[in-house]
């Protein structure tokens, strides 16, 4: 008796821990790292997956690597070969499949697009072209001429055409794209009008995320009409039912990977740790794939898809972003809790660690070693600096320069020489360089070393 006594309570108490291992997991907290591993290992599976080059159509998806850090620097041949012909086909312009005529066997519909140009532009700069002198052609001045048509835009690609419009200094450009989004594409309780669905809300909100003043109403509305299609585990694409090819019944609709995986961009975008956290928990449990690495079902408990796998990636780009801003924010300030003697308990805030201000602070600089004329060309070799990322350079035919810049950008930290081509003949360009390292997911640059000059050949 006493030896079933003791197993009883021996089972008990290993429930108990069980129970408690669980609970202690699901309430710990995820960090930027962790986040960072699953965006690589994400990338990876995606890249595996890829079926055609990257080219002005598919461009998207390219400036969604470049968004969450990832290195697509084998890709900028592919790319810009695309670029090039599309400009040479199209007397300068970028035109790509913009839609599809449901009248005609939905034959592709071809137009010039802001969002295409927009994603366009940010896949040059990353690749360290001259937007606005590429080819002989300013795309930016392109990007800023197109007159926005609804029939040509993608709702999901406005984030894009803010970020750009608002680097470039665009304000006008900025302020009609964003009106233009909201009288084509939303309405007061229904949300984003372009699919009425999580996946369209969700894209919603992040284009108008870093305009939370501006915008505060429309993005609580539109999250507001994304929570009608939360369900238990995830979120569902909307509330019609769905056509089963197998029964040849409707059906109820399911959570998906794919608004699940949005759903984390917005509510990451709108710097709501708390729901993110739980939204996150969600898709690892519901969709994660734990037999193929960085894959994500469509269905809860389904097969690895590439397609849910892809708005997955978008969500964590974003929650990687709001873990570093917050990551950053509570090592600017450490609590402390101390109990004097008179056993009152004191809360103490300082500022910022030493350590956390080194985390923040800028690289050093470079300098010059060498800069020689070739034909057409400059070659450029600098002084390698620890703790940099990589390296900036860039030329120009006047000291200021505002004329004929061209910059490059070295991606490898190890790397101290480069040649930069399709320069101007028997011309003085000024040469300068500059480090740089990722901060909080974004590029924090060191002053420029001493300007050199040296005239091509």
């Amino acid at each position: 008796m006493k030896k079933i006594i003791s197993v009883a309570v021996a089972l008990c108490i290993a429930i108990t821990s069980l129970f408690t291992s669980v609970y202690a997991m699901a309430d710990s907290k995820v960090t930027s790292g962790d986040i960072k591993k699953k965006l690589n290992d994400t990338a990876s599976y995606l890249l595996s997956e890829k079926k055609a080059d990257f080219d002005v159509e598919n461009v998207k998806s390219l400036v969604s690597y470049i968004n969450a850090g990832i290195d697509v620097n084998d890709y900028k041949d592919e790319f810009t070969k695309s670029v090039k012909e599309n400009l040479d086909s199209n007397s300068g312009k970028i035109i790509a499949v913009v839609g599809y005529d449901e009248n005609n066997n939905w034959a592709p519909i071809k137009g010039e697009s802001a969002g295409v140009y927009a994603n366009v532009i940010t896949a040059l700069d990353y690749f360290g072209f001259d937007v606005k002198n590429y080819e002989g052609i300013n795309l930016v001045e392109n990007f800023k001429n197109v007159k926005l048509n609804k029939d040509h835009e993608n709702q999901y690609l406005f984030s894009s055409i803010f970020a750009v419009a608002e680097k470039y200094g665009l304000a006008d450009t900025l302020k009609t794209a964003q009106n233009f989004l909201l009288n084509n594409f939303y309405e007061f309780g229904t949300g984003s009008t372009y699919y009425t669905s999580t996946d369209s809300d969700a894209q919603l909100v992040v284009a108008l995320a870093p305009y939370s003043n501006k915008y505060k109403s429309v993005i609580d509305d539109t999250l507001n009409c994304m929570e009608s299609y939360k369900a238990d585990g995830g979120y569902l694409y909307n509330l019609d039912k769905v056509y089963n090819y197998n029964t040849g019944e409707l059906e109820d609709p399911v959570i998906s990977g794919n608004s699940t995986g949005l759903a984390l961009a917005a509510y990451s975008a709108v710097n709501d740790f708390d729901k993110a956290q739980k939204i996150y928990n969600e898709i690892v449990n519901s969709f994660e794939c734990k037999d193929v690495k960085g894959a994500y079902a469509y269905t809860a408990g389904g097969d690895e898809n590439a397609l849910a796998t892809a708005d997955v990636f978008t969500g964590l780009t974003k929650f990687y972003e709001v873990l570093k801003i917050k990551e950053t924010k509570d090592a600017l300030t450490t609590t402390t809790t101390t109990a004097p003697a008179n056993n009152i308990t004191t809360t103490t805030t300082t500022s910022t660690s030493q350590a956390a201000v080194a985390k923040i602070k800028a690289p050093k600089k470079t300098s010059i070693k060498k800069v020689k004329g070739a034909k057409k060309a400059i070659s450029v070799t600098w002084k390698k600096v620890s703790g940099a990322k990589g390296y900036q350079v860039q030329v120009a035919t006047n000291k200021k320069f505002k004329k004929n810049k061209k910059t490059v950008t070295i991606k490898k930290q190890k790397t101290t020489k480069t040649t930069v081509k399709k320069l101007k003949a028997k011309k003085k360009y000024y040469v300068r360089v500059r480090t740089y390292k990722i901060v909080n997911g974004k590029r924090a640059y060191s002053s420029w070393s001493k300007v050199k000059s040296v005239k091509t050949k």
